[in-house]
């Protein structure tokens, strides 16, 4: 862990929750240096969940070369945690976060968040995030393709989208006023996924204003196979159960739909041993989800001009919606968490 600066006057922290991201925290430390925000007004707080790779060193070599980087210890090793350390320890009038796993594509962003709170007087500011593969795996590419499709993404999301003006924080707020954690508290580390939505909802329920926009966008790298992407979709899905048990208002229809797919798995192969009429609806709601998947599929693959991606798009989508479903039903199942710091109401 890294010693704090002496004090100075500080406009925009940056936190960074980071574990075991050894082979791209170089790269993402390396687009927020060479931001055009004054340096002295900047600080880079990564926050490492004991990562067992070499982050720590390679974040520790970097604060031996800049001052603006300051490493801080997560020992619970949450995201939620890290989330609420960075609050904790940022000295910024503006809070920014930004995952390990990123790429920021504009050395403008932070002097353009900062020109967005000050002309808009907005308490918090969407932040686009598309996927973009930049390995040269062919599940990489067809995981982004997928998850920028409605049938990989919440129709509600804005994070894959690119307009200017008032939005919901709930998809994709990630820059904050210091003023917002005092209002309406810090993230609940009681969650492991989901946690940025959690917060995000009490902010819009508290009827803070949100601005998005294109500019604010980064990069972020998709999941390079189809075991990674169940796990990263099992977490969003348990997140989103957790979100819903403690904020019953916030549940949506929408969110039964992968759940539903997980129960009707069992239920294929038991088909032609049930009731005739159920058994055709069973086999009618399997071909129609096959018929969607192709759609929506060839539609994405076409768009983003990689029709050889087809099957694997599908194989996606399926993954998807398994992760999220199993996720989400095993949230509901399980003990509900305690929160570790609870969030102002």
């Amino acid at each position: 862990m890294t010693p704090a600066p002496p004090p100075s006057p500080i406009d925009v922290t940056v936190v960074l929750p980071v574990r075991n991201e050894g082979g791209h925290i170089d790269l993402v430390l390396g687009d927020l240096l060479a931001q055009t925000f004054p340096a002295e007004r900047t600080e880079l707080l990564v926050v490492d969940g004991r990562s067992d790779d070499d982050t720590r060193a390679r974040v520790e070599a970097a604060a031996a070369r800049d001052r603006r980087v300051r490493l801080l210890d997560n020992p619970r090793r949450l995201s939620s945690s890290a989330r609420a350390i960075g609050v904790r320890e940022a000295r910024g009038r503006y809070v920014a976060f930004v995952d390990g796993h990123c790429r920021v594509p504009r050395t403008t962003l932070l002097a353009d968040m900062v020109e967005l709170f000050e002309r808009t007087g907005a308490a918090c500011l969407g932040r686009p995030q598309p996927l973009v593969a930049s390995a040269t795996g062919a599940v990489a590419r067809a995981v982004s393709v997928a998850r920028s499709s409605p049938f990989g993404h919440s129709t509600k999301s804005e994070i894959y989208g690119d307009r200017d003006g008032p939005a919901s924080p709930v998809s994709h707020g990630a820059m904050y006023r210091r003023e917002v954690f005092e209002q309406v508290g810090s993230f609940d580390e009681g969650f492991d996924a989901c946690e940025d939505v959690e917060l995000n909802w009490r902010v819009e329920r508290a009827g803070l204003p949100c601005v998005t926009s294109g500019r604010l966008a980064v990069a972020y790298e998709p999941r390079r196979t189809l075991r990674g992407l169940f796990r990263q979709m099992h977490r969003y899905g348990l997140g989103r159960a957790r979100l819903h048990r403690k904020h019953p208002a916030a549940f949506t229809v929408e969110s039964l739909v992968p759940a539903a797919f997980v129960l009707g798995v069992p239920a294929l192969p038991l088909a032609p041993l049930l009731p005739r009429p159920l058994g055709l609806a069973v086999a009618a709601a399997w071909a129609l989800y096959l018929v969607l998947a192709l759609g929506f599929a060839a539609a994405a693959a076409a768009r983003a001009g990689r029709l050889a991606l087809l099957p694997l798009v599908v194989l996606a989508f399926v993954t998807i919606h398994l992760g999220l479903g199993s996720g989400y039903l095993r949230g509901w199942l399980t003990p509900k968490p305690s929160p570790v710091a609870e969030a102002a109401s």
